[in-house]
């Protein structure tokens, strides 16, 4: 029985350890690491999904801020998208993508307001609304204010639209 009180007392200490499975809290998570998950938000199947025709130009411009990006230069990318928000200040491809850039330079409160005006201009469906939602919760996040999980979990459910099925 003398034995009995280490063993408790290491049985305690092991179920408060953080186990090997547990996933990385978004606290943890560097901007890469961010952008990694909002950008990694595909389209569900057959879902859904409206977007308005977009003007050449602003294609073009996006199109090279995207390139400029992948090629870390991420001030060419800048101004390339901030060039496209000229002509149309209310692209909803452009300030996602603003947004993202801002989550990369931790510039949150600058990250929330670009993936609100996406979201606000918008189809709200689709995998650019799942990724406005994750870059303003994590924007959020990293200044100690995020959503809650369920209503998250709410957010994204209600940015995917499935169409009945046939029968």
């Amino acid at each position: 029985m003398k034995h009995a009180l280490p063993i408790v007392l290491v049985l305690a200490l092991a179920a408060c350890s953080r186990p090997e499975t547990t996933p990385v809290t978004a606290h943890d998570l560097s901007p890469e690491q961010m952008l990694d998950k909002i950008r990694a938000q595909p389209e569900v199947g057959n879902e859904v999904v409206f977007q308005a025709l977009a003007d050449e130009a602003i294609l073009d411009l996006h199109a090279d801020a995207l390139a400029a990006e992948a090629a870390g230069s991420y001030p060419q990318a800048r101004k390339l998208l901030d060039d496209a928000l000229l002509l149309n200040p209310a692209d909803p491809q452009v300030l996602q993508s603003r947004a993202e850039l801002a989550i990369r330079d931790q510039a949150w409160v600058q990250a929330e307001q670009y993936a609100r005006r996406s979201f606000d201009s918008g189809a709200k469906l689709g995998s650019l609304c799942r990724r406005n939602w994750l870059t303003m919760h994590y924007a959020r996040m990293a200044q100690g204010r995020s959503l809650p999980p369920p209503q998250l979990a709410k957010n994204l459910n209600e940015c995917t639209l499935v169409p009945p099925a046939r029968l």
